[in-house]
């Protein structure tokens, strides 16, 4: 499986930057950020939107990251290893937003906190929320236009096939997703089918699949859809939503 990156090394590696170069300026330069983060904003003015930078790299040359954003609190995330990994890491998840703090969460806790600024970026908080007063580069910038963020990931949710409308409903952001019957789906509804549970039960499953736009010939309204490429097997996460 694919190296799972969370804010936490990266802020830990701006830490110890600022620690070898005095700290006694931290609190002026947290203050300076705070104050720089202007006044509270609603969500409309944050999302739908794709946010892109490169942060810093414990052991790698730079961490190149994407953020997609949308109205529905749902997020995905993208990391790339610049110099080590050409795979990138996927992940989605929920986010929450008190109109200054963006608060990025998963299956286990959260992910992320960021800083809404003054045009259109996001800088990074450190875990307990507040802001990292380093020379690294601590910011993701509004792009163009929107990345759906498409590449193929490792997805944990509870699947269930129900009268030809098989969906997944993914662990880190709880949302039900309907999955395209192609690819290696046959395998999957196989497995399903033979654990015999009831109908319209669910049954955590994980599987390496794309979020990709519904087909025009596939009923529904959801705009992204599940296409799985492999089934990889039952699964149990307790702290799926």
């Amino acid at each position: 499986m694919i190296k799972k990156t969370v804010v936490a090394p990266v802020v830990a590696l701006a830490a110890a930057l600022l620690a070898a170069c005095g700290g006694d300026t931290a609190e002026q330069g947290a203050d300076s950020t705070a104050a720089k983060a202007g006044p509270a904003i609603t969500i409309a003015s944050i999302a739908p939107a794709t946010y892109n930078g490169t942060l810093p790299c414990a052991d790698c040359s730079g961490l190149i990251t994407t953020l997609t954003v949308w109205p529905d609190s749902l997020y995905r995330l993208r990391e790339t290893y610049d110099g080590k990994s050409k795979t990138p890491f996927v992940r989605m998840g929920r986010y929450q937003f008190d109109g200054k703090t963006l608060t990025l969460e998963g299956d286990t806790g959260v992910v992320g906190r960021w800083a809404l600024m003054p045009g259109d970026s996001l800088r990074m908080l450190d875990q307990a929320g507040q802001p990292i007063d380093s020379p690294m580069p601590m910011s993701l910038r509004r792009a163009d236009g929107m990345d759906p963020i498409s590449e193929s990931a490792v997805y944990v949710g509870s699947f269930v096939y129900w009268a030809d409308a098989p969906t997944l409903r993914e662990c880190n952001s709880g949302k039900t997703i309907p999955v395209m019957m192609k690819g290696d789906y046959k395998v999957l509804e196989k497995a399903y089918t033979a654990a015999k549970l009831p109908a319209g039960s669910g049954q955590q499953v994980e599987v390496q699949a794309r979020l990709v736009p519904r087909p025009a010939d596939m009923e529904g309204t959801e705009p992204f859809v599940f296409e799985v490429s492999k089934y990889i097997g039952p699964s149990i996460n307790g702290n799926c939503r």
